[in-house]
């Protein structure tokens, strides 16, 4: 047991025993930061967020990559759940954002970034309030505010963003992720569970061999944008500064050159393989690497259809996603709990354990699937 005894300060109470479980696959993976991202407005997040901070006993450091939603929710018109830290909890957000939640807490530090809200500043949370959680506006910085919140001592940062700045769950500057689904991700549950299945293909895309990365490595230290590997593992790098708008180009390169293997270092875009593929040959024999599945600027069901043409993603540093939290919320009428745990496992398999940490219910892969019904400290989880 690693959580307990505690309460959530949000309007829904979440599940202890759950969130024991989620905690405990977290502390067993040894991460020290965790980006907890959304895969819309309205999927669970922040509740995930919260539930963490108020039922685990460590101490937590909490920051954002840029600033998350609004204190209504513009579609829905309800207000959305906002970040409640317990007592001591280490924060590190924008001027601007602690003036305009009216939250007290003691300024420990100031750092160097400027953001259209203000300095990033770190500080201790008081006893009581919710506060506006904004961070600083790049990776590098993201990077040293985490460092910063572990020299003032937290256990582990926690790290809030959403699918549109999946940038927070990039190895550089987290080392584990979870990810919040729920009924708003599509119109229909048909909706919602294809677009949860082709997040999490496209976040756990698998990584490249010890032999590739060697491979490649000389090239990245010279700072390589292209690269074209032929059958015979002759390299030959594109003269490009970047990609990005340049998908019938690198095509064309690729068929001249009798690519097998094409990185990229920079941004996929939509606009890119759209071009791309409609260029490329059917079913050409290809691999293309890309640094992380956060440099993915495009749905995930692009993705899907992408490697759908036969073509291998792969990445050079995989994402580490520990678990799914499903929340059965949507407008005008939420899902019924056990009806959606039960697609959205269903959906993800064996991959990641699945969470619903308000109603209490946990899916959890291989071998500790071995019955329909469990109890986590009295508690009814579905598994």
């Amino acid at each position: 047991m690693t959580c307990g005894g505690g309460s959530s300060a949000t309007e829904t109470r979440p599940d202890v025993a759950t969130v024991d479980a989620l905690y405990d696959i977290i502390a067993g993976s040894g991460s020290r930061s965790l980006a907890v991202i959304g895969l819309v407005k309205n999927a669970g997040k922040t509740t995930v967020v919260n539930a963490l901070m108020a039922n685990c006993r460590h101490l937590f450091g909490l920051t954002s990559l840029g600033l998350d939603g609004e204190r209504v929710d513009h579609l829905t018109g309800l207000a959305k759940p906002r970040i409640a830290p317990p007592a001591g909890t280490l924060v590190a957000t924008t001027r601007g954002s602690l003036e305009r939640s009216r939250y007290v807490m003691e300024v420990l530090e100031e750092l160097p970034f400027h953001t259209p809200l203000g300095r990033v500043i770190i500080g201790r949370a008081g006893s009581d309030g919710q506060v506006e959680v904004s961070g600083p506006t790049t990776l590098a910085e993201l990077r040293v505010t985490i460092e910063r919140l572990r020299v003032h001592g937290a256990e582990q940062v926690l790290v809030d963003g959403a699918i549109n700045r999946i940038g927070s769950a990039s190895p550089r500057v987290s080392d584990g992720v979870v990810v919040a689904t729920g009924g708003m991700v599509g119109d229909t549950l048909g909706d919602v569970l294809e677009t949860t299945a082709a997040t999490l293909d496209m976040l756990l895309l698998p990584a490249v061999s010890d032999e590739t990365r060697a491979q490649l490595a000389p090239y990245l230290a010279q700072g390589a944008r292209a690269l074209s590997f032929d059958r015979r593992g002759e390299v030959t790098p594109l003269e490009l500064s970047t990609v990005v708008g340049e998908g019938v180009t690198v095509a064309r390169e690729v068929e001249r050159l009798g690519t097998r293997t094409l990185y990229i270092g920079g941004a996929l875009t939509q606009e890119f393989v759209e071009d791309f593929t409609r260029v490329l040959p059917p079913r050409r024999e290809l691999r293309v690497i890309v640094r992380d599945a956060t440099v993915l600027v495009l749905p995930a069901t692009s993705v899907q259809r992408f490697r759908k043409r036969g073509i291998a993603l792969e990445v050079l540093r995989p994402l580490r996603v520990l678990a799914v939290a499903a929340n059965p919320f949507r407008m005008p009428q939420p899902y019924h709990p056990e009806v959606f745990f039960e697609a959205i496992a269903g959906a993800v398999g064996d991959r990641v354990p699945v969470f619903d940490v308000v109603n209490g219910r946990a899916s959890l892969p291989g071998e500790a699937r071995q019955s329909d019904v469990v109890s986590l400290d009295g508690k009814r989880v579905t598994q």
